[in-house]
């Protein structure tokens, strides 16, 4: 059998490939016939104009509901109280090059919990061999801080292990297992949490999280996600940072009003039961977030979801010593978190293999999967060039549509550039929360999102579209090219 006509062989080229369709169809309809190829357009800046607003009112329920949560005591609720004794936190700090007063902040944050039973938590610092200042970090932290509440132990993870690469996942994993020979743990009682070296925990995180889990339906049968808000560094943040660190919240907030397509991202945690379903993380996945609730999924034959936790973790956006360097790593950063489009070629045989999931479902979550990829690397080149498209084939009989298309376009893109100010606000009253606003850090605020069109067509697009177009030759990215974090000052 020829490899040209093999299942592996097309399954990475199939972001790449739905990409260049996406944008040949109006062109290919417009040849064949000019009228359905405008009702096209039509249909796809209506939809889009749609979905933009749509956005604006689950970020604003999203966050009024994590407003509401944020007032609640849970730390006294009675199912705390009385079920979350039993309860044992582990949480898993991965270490690489971070600077050590940032990695003290997150366990300062960890060890600042009002959770009443701080006993049953133990911090994993989870460092490699490979960079032995973490390792030196780690004993510093223990030595400062070990006797402080809650147990910190350090598991280096050994350079160069067969069957995996220098990944998070295979990080992570080397911890929890190591753990597990160090002492016994009842997976059904013991919940594994995830977070990045940068995060900072509000006191009720724990009790957040026990709440969440302890009221669940099928507990088990879950990833809980957190709610992460780029807040550590903000007043010195560059605009563009600021931008994608703020966007990754709101569009946090928007994925969580969608069950059935929610996905975990960064900071999330599950049942040890859980994840020894997905037989821990993927060693070699530079995403091992998106990946995760793959695993998960398939782990439990299809009856699992994402579970919103309204659990603050405060992180840094990214930042450099000089901006073309920031550039650079945000670049990096959002390349790598595009590399989910790796997802692919892993779920579509696994779904092959699974008997027990509906095929309905099965074509849903894909259809999605590949959309969603599809809109992060072509979305915005798309409604920027479309309204342009009557005019390569427009004649005398056209001549009105090859006029007013273009106009039309350019008036709605105008109006829905204008609602910017929407996300504006909003991005106001939530960072303002998390960080000190000076007066002009409101014009400020207004002002950089005003680059929003700019920055969706470079650094929110070009990098997905790098990422499948490595993928589509075989040019893949094999390690987790971590971002560089900045001294405290």
């Amino acid at each position: 059998m020829s490899r040209y006509t093999t299942l592996s062989y097309w399954l990475p080229k199939i972001p790449l490939l739905s990409l260049i369709t996406i944008f040949i169809l109006p062109l290919v309809l417009m040849e064949l016939s000019y009228k359905v190829g405008l009702f096209f357009i039509a249909f796809y800046i209506a939809y889009w104009s749609v979905k933009v607003f749509e956005s604006y009112y689950y970020v604003l329920r999203s966050y009024v509901k994590l407003l509401k949560y944020e007032k609640h005591d849970f730390c006294h609720e009675p199912i705390i109280r009385d079920h979350a004794q039993k309860l044992e936190h582990v949480v898993i700090v991965p270490i690489y090059t971070e600077p050590y007063d940032v990695i003290e902040e997150n366990i300062l944050s960890l060890i600042g919990t009002d959770y009443l039973y701080r006993e049953n938590i133990t911090v994993l610092l989870a460092t490699e061999a490979r960079a032995p200042d973490a390792e030196q970090h780690a004993k510093n932290i223990i030595k400062n801080h070990g006797d402080k509440w809650i147990n910190i132990i350090n598991i280096v993870h050994p350079a160069d292990l067969p069957n995996e690469w220098k990944v998070k996942g295979s990080n992570i994993t080397y911890a929890i297992s190591e753990y597990e020979k160090m002492k016994k743990l009842d997976p059904e009682n013991t919940f594994v949490s995830t977070i990045d070296t940068d995060t900072k925990v509000r006191p009720n995180f724990f009790s957040v999280v026990s709440y969440t889990f302890l009221r669940a339906d099928y507990r088990h049968h879950a990833i809980y996600q957190y709610t992460p808000v780029y807040s550590n560094n903000w007043r010195t943040g560059h605009f563009f940072a600021r931008i994608i660190g703020i966007g990754t919240t709101m569009w946090q907030l928007f994925e969580s009003q969608n069950p059935e397509f929610y996905r975990n991202f960064a900071v999330y945690g599950q049942s040890l039961t859980c994840l020894h379903r997905a037989d821990y993380w993927d060693k070699f996945s530079i995403v091992e977030d998106g990946m995760q609730y793959w695993r998960s999924y398939f782990g439990w034959d299809g009856f699992f979801r994402i579970i919103n936790t309204p659990a603050i973790c405060e992180m840094d956006l990214v930042a450099e010593t000089s901006i073309y360097r920031t550039v650079r790593s945000q670049y990096k950063q959002l390349r790598r978190w595009s590399w989910g489009c790796t997802d692919i070629e892993y779920v579509i045989p696994q779904f092959q293999k699974a008997k027990n999931i509906p095929k309905t479902e099965k074509i849903r979550k894909t259809l999605y999967l590949i959309y969603n990829h599809l809109f992060w690397a072509g979305g915005p080149f798309m409604l920027f060039f479309i309204g342009y498209v009557p005019g390569l084939f427009g004649d005398i009989n056209h001549s009105l549509a090859t006029l007013t298309v273009p106009i039309a376009s350019s008036i709605i893109f105008t109006i829905l550039f204008a609602t910017v100010v929407i996300p504006s606000i909003l991005s106001i009253h939530i960072m303002r929360r998390y960080t000190e606003f000076r007066a002009r850090d409101y014009v400020l605020n207004l002002v950089q999102w005003i680059t929003v069109p700019i920055l969706t067509l470079t650094l929110f697009s070009i990098p997905a579209i790098e990422s499948q177009i490595r993928l589509f030759f075989s040019r893949r990215i094999d390690s987790f090219d971590t971002t560089q974090k900045m001294k405290r000052k």
